[in-house]
């Protein structure tokens, strides 16, 4: 639900501009207010879980998330419309937040990897379900329908946590015996831990940008229309399918550090392919590629950083710092964007070219970290 925040408002998007009178680029600062409120809860998620235990927090965020939704439907100017996205953001950000750090209680190492990896499923479907539902619903209703349908996800997602909450209180006890609490700063300062969060906010701060600014891209090369956008949704999930299968076959024979080196260079590669159609130096269908290895690269990145940077801290806190520093990262970068949109695509290009190169930089410094 919280990717479907994503994907079900990218093809509608040039509707929202056009309804709400905003711009290209104000439209793409929409999708930045979402991941902004995605990167809220993990400031405070753990002293709340501390206090109120994960069932009654995943709950609250269920409720921010409706909210968000509820107000997304009368959102009459850009500012209403930036609030509810903020609000979809903060509650759908917020339970993804916990379900990833859930994991890492459990799984460490390339046990982890291979089981972040299987959230790239549920990814999948987003990525599919999602765009080709939204590009084909925008063209029999208004574009307040993939509200309804955020809104009545929230209210399905706080009925699942009911079965599941004796499990999530045996491990709120479990949390709370235990005594040593990892120290943020220690965590920061090691390059085991910041190496891996800068690569992640590059492959997410590429994968951000290429979302935001893709239904601009396609319409400016190929002419499409937002079905037509919403239908390429199937081969992006494909490709990030493809990524997800790759790392959990992978991770049997090769390193993790070595996986991550593989990922960094299919990021590399799609970025150069993506600036060299934009100036014009390559066929303007080779966007098809870029897009499709980028969102390859990211299948495979995520679940390699995460493991790696979380390795020597157990418990939630590293997870929830790693996810909110790899956020900050990326909404750096896709604010960058933001201002480089009015320049033109291939200002785009060239800052997302830059992300690749110190992506495949911090791939090498990984793994001489790894190997030391």
């Amino acid at each position: 639900m919280a990717q479907l925040g994503v994907t079900l408002y990218l093809p509608v998007t040039p509707y929202i501009v056009d309804a709400l009178g905003m711009s290209a680029a104000e439209g793409y600062n929409a999708l930045l207010m979402y991941l902004s409120g995605a990167a809220v809860p993990l400031i405070f998620a753990v002293h709340l879980i501390r206090l109120f235990g994960r069932s009654a927090v995943l709950w609250m965020f269920c409720c921010i998330f409706f909210s968000g939704s509820f107000l997304s439907v009368w959102a009459y100017d850009d500012k209403s419309f930036y609030l509810s996205r903020l609000l979809q953001g903060l509650g759908g950000g917020g339970a993804a937040l916990l379900g990833r750090a859930l994991l890492s209680q459990v799984f460490s190492g390339a046990h982890l990897a291979r089981n972040l990896s299987l959230l790239s499923y549920s990814f999948v479907f987003a990525l599919v379900a999602g765009q080709v539902a939204s590009g084909f619903l925008v063209s029999f209703f208004r574009w307040e329908v993939v509200a309804v349908v955020m809104a009545c996800g929230s209210i399905i997602c706080a009925i699942l946590v009911l079965p599941v909450r004796e499990i999530l209180s045996a491990l709120d006890i479990d949390s709370q015996q235990r005594v040593g609490r990892p120290r943020y700063a220690a965590m920061v300062s090691h390059p085991s831990f910041y190496l891996p969060v800068i690569l992640g906010g590059c492959g997410y701060g590429v994968f951000v940008v290429y979302q935001g600014v893709g239904v601009y891209v396609f319409d400016a090369l190929l002419e499409w229309d937002s079905a037509q956008y919403g239908m390429f949704g199937v081969w992006l999930g494909l490709a990030y399918f493809g990524g997800a299968l790759s790392v959990r076959y992978a991770l049997r024979s090769v390193s993790i550090s070595a996986l991550s080196i593989m990922a960094g260079s299919v990021l590399l590669f799609a970025v150069s392919v993506f600036l060299l159609t934009t100036s014009k130096h390559l066929d303007r269908h080779s966007v098809f590629l870029a897009y499709l290895a980028v969102w390859y690269a990211q299948a495979m990145i995520y679940p390699c950083v995460a493991s790696m940077a979380v390795k020597k801290y157990p418990g939630i806190e590293a997870m929830m710092l790693f996810s909110f520093l790899q956020q900050l990262v990326a909404l750096l970068f896709g604010a960058l964007a933001s201002l480089l949109i009015a320049v033109g695509m291939h200002g785009v290009a060239l800052l997302t070219l830059g992300l690749g190169v110190l992506g495949a930089l911090v791939t090498v410094l990984l793994s001489n970290n790894s190997s030391s």
